[in-house]
Order: C-alpha cells, then structure tokens, then sequence
C-alpha cells in the first residue's frame, strides 16, 4: 500500500513539472530598425541605457485557474535595443562615441506580452515603454514611446511561443523606428 501511494506521488509529481516545463525560461529577443540615411551629418552622440521595469520577464502566460508562467528574454534585452537604436543612429548619419556631448540615455519601462488563453486560440497583448532623455549642453530633453497590440494566434492546447516572440520583435524595432524618425530627437542632436 505504501509502495502504491510512492508510486502516485511520483507520478503527479512529473506530471505537474511536466505542464511547468513545457514552456521554455527564455527566448531569444532581437530588435532591428530599418531606416534611411542623410540625417545627421558626423554629429557624435554618446549612447547609454538602463532598465527600469519592474519585472524582468517580457512573455505572461494566464491560463483560467492556474498560476500564469512567465518567460524572459535569453539576451539582455536593454542591450539589444540600445544596439539597435546604435545601429540606427550610425545608419542615419551620426557616430556613436563615449565621450560625446551629446549623451542619450535608452530606459526601457515596460515590454510585455500578455498571453491570454480563449477557447480556441489566445490573444497576445502587447504593452511598450521606452523613454529617450537626450542632454547636451545643459539641455535636456525627454521623450515616452508607448505602443500597444493585440493579435490573436489559434491554438487550444498550448500558444506557439515562437508566434508570440516574433510579434514582441515587431512592435520593439518599431518602436525604435518611431525614436529614430522622430524630428525632435534629430533637431536635438542635429544642434537645431
């Protein structure tokens, strides 16, 4: 009798860290701009970042009656987008030095992707944050981005996280797109 009730707790002990492992700790996050040059012309800018939100992991999974299972990003997702937003910079015309300056500082305060689970699909909820505070000269500037999205994947046992990481990277590099292609933030580091 012993060895039975062994036996069922063993069971339901894999069977429960079997639907917990099931999604993966983290996924690789990369954001990209596409942009076009000509903007600056050699302007340098010295380009930080930091990471203010309250929680590290950008995928929620709410599922009814169950705890929701969070997923983080595999790379350092601040440094990412900073790389990105470098990436833009330099392709528009402007080089990136420490000593600059002109300084901008990346903080990123919220990216999240909540996972709701429906009937026959899930709906993915995008919530974005990012801040620019741009400095030169005893002039300071700063600027929120925000972006919000909802799509809706099918599926009814488990939401395809690849679909979801995929939908994350779009709105992020057009997120960064929106910093790079707003004239405020070049007439600041033109000198305008």
């Amino acid at each position: 009798m012993k060895s039975m009730k062994w036996l069922t707790a063993i069971i339901l002990t894999l069977g429960l860290s079997a639907c917990a492992s099931y999604y993966p700790i983290a996924v690789d996050v990369s954001p990209s701009a596409q942009v076009g040059g000509g903007v600056y012309r050699g302007q340098s800018v010295a380009l930080s970042s930091s990471d203010a939100r309250a929680n590290d992991f950008i995928i929620q999974i709410e599922q009814q009656n169950k705890s929701p299972v969070v997923v983080g990003a595999s790379n350092n997702l601040r440094i990412q987008l900073e790389q990105a937003l470098a990436q833009g910079l330099s392709t528009q015309g402007a080089f990136i030095e420490q000593g600059a300056g002109t300084r901008v500082n990346l903080q990123l305060q919220e990216v999240l992707a909540r996972v709701i689970r429906g009937h026959i699909s899930y709906d993915v909820v995008q919530q974005l944050r990012l801040q620019l505070t741009l400095e030169r000269n005893g002039r300071t500037m700063t600027k929120q981005y925000r972006r919000s999205a909802q799509e809706e994947f099918p599926g009814r046992l488990h939401p395809e996280l690849d679909k979801v990481k995929e939908a994350l990277n779009k709105q992020l590099s057009l997120l960064v797109q929106d910093m790079l292609a707003d004239r405020d933030v070049q007439n600041f580091i033109s000198g305008n």
